[in-house]
């Protein structure tokens, strides 16, 4: 037992050792390499932080920013990156009836948010949503844009479609991409910090 105890830390110590920081890189510049870290030399994340929301016909919409500090991506033992990044989750509420349509705020873990940060440029925002497999891991992309009126105020703009299709063995029950299931909001409207 004590020998398979010793081989379990040196393997944890080895695997420790080979994804270390070989380069610190800012968010959206330089040529990534394998072990260098993207981070947000210029503190522009934790901006974002925290819940916004807003009405948009006639539904209520909920989203929670959260920070991820260098965050390790790894492909195989010695092909990684690291990463400062936002992610997000969501719910929508119909105002109508108080049913609540869609809910993802019990994302705890990294992997179940479904929001992540593509680019951060100047006051804007890049994200893209990936859906899970039960709506054929439908994606699409949309900004958020800082309000320089109202530091508690931003806008979401610009929704547009991604492609679909997961990876998986399971097919898609869906013909046409507009007839999957999609949650966010399609068209422009403000959110507000709470």
């Amino acid at each position: 037992m004590k020998t398979l105890l010793n081989i379990l830390c040196l393997l944890l110590i080895s695997i420790n050792v080979n994804c270390q920081v070989t380069q610190i890189l800012p968010l959206n510049g330089g040529e990534m390499s394998y072990g260098s870290y993207r981070k947000d030399l210029n503190n522009e994340l934790p901006f974002w932080v925290g819940t916004w929301e807003g009405v948009s016909n006639g539904k209520k919409y909920v989203f929670e920013f959260t920070f991820f500090q260098q965050h390790l991506s790894q492909y195989d033992i010695d092909k990684y990156y690291y990463y400062d990044e936002i992610k997000g989750k969501f719910k929508v509420i119909d105002l109508n009836t108080n049913a609540i349509l869609y809910n993802g705020l019990n994302a705890t873990v990294y992997d179940d948010y479904t929001i992540t940060n593509l680019v951060l440029r100047g006051n804007s925002l890049l994200l893209l949503f990936q859906d899970g497999e039960i709506n054929c891991c439908n994606t699409a992309e949309f900004y958020l844009i800082k309000d320089s009126n109202s530091p508690d105020q931003i806008m979401y703009k610009d929704f547009s479609y991604g492609e679909y299709g997961c990876l998986s063995n399971n097919p898609c029950l869906y013909n046409d991409q507009l007839d999957i299931p999609m949650f966010l909001p399609t068209q422009d409207f403000v959110l507000t910090r709470q």
